[in-house]
């Protein structure tokens, strides 16, 4: 009989071929197992009520590929003929998707709550378990490395926040970018600098921008996901005041953007660059550019109201609905042999059945475009029955 150590992976969710969102912990089954035993197993190690609860188990053959369902005894015996021939313990982990048994229909279980407590392997024969403490690792696990403890704060679970402002040892982020933008952020408001010492899709260390000080950041991805955890943090800098605080390299137009992004949200208050130089001075003690307050400007403008060229690609879409709750309502878009925008044509079908009203005079008002795709935009008015303006057509035209 032979002994196969399974990292598993529960309390997710599928999101594209991708399992989020997950809780880590470990089993070993045996080369006997059946389905019902690998279940049972996993079951008691997750701690999962079969009467309440059931499993769906999945695995991934190889990266890339589609994830495979085991749902027979036959499945089981291919999963652990393939474990035989790797050693690894983190090469096939089972992906466990925990559905609760409602009105005998199963219903997938949310995962937000994603607190695990320390995980100790249990090795499982049939339906009884024993502590592997009591067993000769060398004889069931040669060469195996067991992958390190994954668990989550009790306090934080997975932070999404890119502003967070606490940073502490073992908290999991909801990818690399929110820990870029935290660490950014942190940097900024307790005003020192650090430089990156490797960067790379599972992994961001950081040190001191001083190779004396003591101040230094480690995380990587949880098993190659999108989850970062903070693997250490030494927050103690040993390096002197002039290092850290005679320049300061994290302030980049993203970051000051993702400081001052509230500051636009309404669109009648007027911020201007300046505006953003005197409150980066003021809060942080930051000499900031105006060019560089000006890029984070246009970075905060395009987070909040999108880009100028994404607009453009949405005219299609708002003409169809448009004609759609109006109907009558004419409207042209023409475009370049390349596909590039030329000029829009709007006019309501309440305009059109006005102008029988109106008096045979028009005015049409021409108005600049100012913005990143200069153009024109112009409007018809006459006058209605009761001598009133009444606007008629609009036609923008792009230069």
């Amino acid at each position: 009989m032979e002994f196969f150590p399974v990292y598993v992976l529960h309390s997710g969710e599928w999101e594209e071929n991708k399992f989020i969102n997950f809780v880590s912990d470990c089993v070993i089954i045996e080369s006997t197992f059946s389905y019902n035993n690998l279940v049972a197993a996993i079951s008691e190690q997750i701690r999962i009520n079969s009467k309440l609860n059931t499993i769906e188990i999945n695995f991934l053959p190889n990266e890339g590929l589609q994830p495979i369902l085991i749902y027979n005894d036959t499945s089981v015996k291919v999963y652990i003929e393939l474990k035989k021939k790797s050693l690894n313990f983190t090469k096939y982990p089972m992906f466990v998707t925990v559905k609760e048994i409602y009105d005998n229909r199963l219903v997938a279980t949310s995962s937000s709550c994603l607190v695990a407590t320390s995980s100790s392997c249990l090795v499982v024969t049939s339906f009884n378990s024993i502590d592997v403490s009591t067993i000769d690792s060398t004889e069931i696990m040669p060469d195996i490395e067991l992958i390190e403890n994954t668990k989550l704060s009790e306090n934080t679970g997975i932070i999404d926040n890119m502003l967070n402002e606490f940073v502490e040892k073992d908290q999991v982020y909801k990818d690399k970018e929110t820990v870029m933008n935290v660490m950014k952020d942190l940097a900024v408001r307790e005003r020192f600098q650090f430089k990156v010492k490797r960067s790379s899709a599972t992994k961001y260390h950081l040190m001191c921008v001083d190779d004396s000080c003591a101040w230094n950041f480690k995380s990587s991805a949880v098993f190659k996901a999108n989850i970062f955890k903070v693997r250490s943090y030494n927050n103690n800098h040993t390096c002197g005041y002039g290092e850290r605080y005679l320049t300061q390299r994290q302030a980049t137009s993203g970051v000051i953007a993702s400081i001052v992004k509230d500051k636009y949200v309404n669109p009648k208050k007027v911020y201007t660059a300046n505006d953003i130089i005197e409150d980066i001075q003021k809060q942080h003690g930051i000499e900031v550019s105006y060019m560089k307050a000006w890029r984070a400007k246009e970075i905060v403008m395009t987070m909040i109201r999108g880009s100028p060229s994404d607009s453009y690609k949405e005219l299609p879409k708002y003409f169809y609905m448009l004609e759609q709750t109006n109907p009558g309502t004419v409207t042209k878009l023409h475009k370049s042999e390349d596909g590039c925008f030329l000029y829009a044509y709007v006019s309501l079908n309440a305009s059109i059945k006005g102008w029988e009203h109106c008096r045979p005079i028009m005015v049409v008002d021409e108005s600049f475009l100012k913005a990143a795709y200069k153009g024109t935009i112009l409007t018809s008015c006459t006058h209605d029955g009761a001598g009133e303006l009444t606007a008629s057509t609009l036609f923008l035209q792009f230069v």
